[in-house]
């Protein structure tokens, strides 16, 4: 018998009051979350309610375009929890932050929790694993990286009312090709999620999918020997209806043997296609699975 739906899981989590809202101390098991080009709550919302389907969550991102942007980030005003992606340096100007700009992510966490987001989740220096940011780790050494993503967890947990969890998140299928995941890796005291952002590629097996370098099965041991939760930030379709994809997919999210803390589909008709809406098929699939 399948599992029973993800929002069915929030109702054994403990609630904090903050700023005016409630929201988990803690990511439930499983915590749904959405991604919409405008990063706006009533778009995730509208497509949630059109899918059938309960947000625990939503997914943003601080500007690429400069120091003082990344620090002027405030969110939006949402009871949903937000997944937010936190750039680590404006434009891929340079590898990651230096001493001289931890203030701008001071600003920010004061802003998250002046905004009620002070259990935010933060992916800093998302996907670092890949050559698309300056701040992964082909673009500077992992040293570099850990001591820039652990200055800033440390300096965002310095502020008053903060709750934050951060999340250590690499990309499928992309191999560092300086140092290694272990070299890679900020440190327990500064990692709460170990996540990886999977997108569908229909020209290989699922079990490719799971055990590629990054892969979702690559993650869950990583995580399992850091004693983390894992998570799933970014996952999609590409550019195809493949309701097979969302199938397995929410097949690994939900088994309790993953440890699967939350997980976002990007539903963006951009760079990857993966606006759900799209394809029928494998919006019908979410739609059953994910209810």
């Amino acid at each position: 018998m399948r599992r029973g739906g993800i929002g069915m899981a929030v109702l054994v989590v403990a609630l904090s009051t903050v700023a005016g809202c409630s929201l988990p101390r803690a990511p439930s098991s499983n915590a749904l979350g959405l991604f919409v080009s405008s990063q706006s709550p009533s778009d995730a919302n509208a497509l949630a309610s059109h899918l059938g389907v309960t947000l625990q969550g939503i997914s943003g991102y601080t500007s690429q375009s400069s120091w003082s942007a990344i620090g002027t980030y405030t969110p939006p005003s949402t009871s949903l929890r937000m997944y937010l992606g936190v750039t680590m340096s404006p434009n891929n100007s340079s590898p990651a932050q230096t001493p001289a700009n931890l203030g701008v992510y001071q600003q920010l966490a004061q802003n998250l929790v002046n905004g009620g987001q002070s259990y935010a989740i933060l992916r800093v220096g998302w996907e670092w694993s890949t050559t698309h940011f300056s701040w992964g780790v082909q673009n500077t050494t992992p040293a570099q990286y850990v001591t820039a993503f652990d200055d800033i967890v440390t300096t965002m947990r310095s502020v008053p009312g903060q709750h934050f969890f951060f999340d250590w998140c690499a990309a499928a299928d992309e191999t560092p090709t300086n140092g290694s995941y272990a070299a890679s890796y900020p440190g327990d005291q500064y990692v709460d999620y170990i996540g990886t952002d999977q997108y569908d590629n229909p020209g290989s097996s699922w079990t490719a999918t799971l055990d590629t370098v990054g892969g979702l099965s690559y993650t869950v041991n990583f995580a399992k020997a850091h004693g983390k939760y894992v998570s799933v930030p970014e996952w999609g379709l590409n550019g195809a209806d493949d309701p097979a994809f969302i199938n397995d997919m929410y097949g690994f999210i939900v088994n309790p043997n993953n440890d699967v803390g939350y997980s976002s589909y990007f539903s963006y008709d951009g760079v990857v296609d993966s606006a759900i809406t799209q394809f029928p098929n494998s919006e019908a699939a979410f739609t059953q699975d994910f209810k």
